[in-house]
């Protein structure tokens, strides 16, 4: 089947594009088919457009009930659904849980750096020998 890209002079007719999903009337012959920028349109014939007719007219008969109950129930719940999304929001980081392999794995639990024989020190003296590094490394004062 022939395409038309948008743009294109065409003849008079009705053009759809399936994959942008949208449906174009030309008027006359020789006028350009606007549509959707890079969409490819196919001429759809006159005497199926005349079948389908009553078909989509039936379809938006039964179809606009539901969506305008549908449209009614989003309207709504929307201010429920942003409170709540807000609210999770704010306590999203409540949630997270904080899994550290390095502290898990890799460094030995107290208990068996004691079993080895080994003197744990104690917060205390750690940060003495912390303070003692870090005036080490800056050198003399000045």
């Amino acid at each position: 089947m022939k395409t038309f890209r948008t743009g294109q002079s065409v003849a008079y007719g009705v053009y759809a594009s399936l994959r942008a999903f949208d449906v174009r009337y030309v008027g006359a012959d020789g006028e350009e088919l606007d549509g959707r920028a890079g969409a490819e349109y196919m001429r759809v014939p006159t005497l199926l457009m005349l079948a389908l007719a009553p078909v989509a007219g039936g379809l938006f008969v039964i179809a606009f009930p539901a969506l305008v109950l549908g449209l009614v129930v989003a309207a709504a719940t929307k201010p429920a659904w942003s409170a709540l999304a807000n609210l999770a929001d704010k306590r999203a980081h409540l949630a997270v849980v904080q899994w550290q392999p390095t502290a898990a794995y890799l460094r030995p639990p107290q208990d068996e750096a004691q079993a080895e024989g080994a003197a744990v020190p104690t917060e205390a003296q750690q940060l003495i020998d912390l303070e003692r590094e870090v005036a080490a490394r800056r050198g003399p004062k000045s």
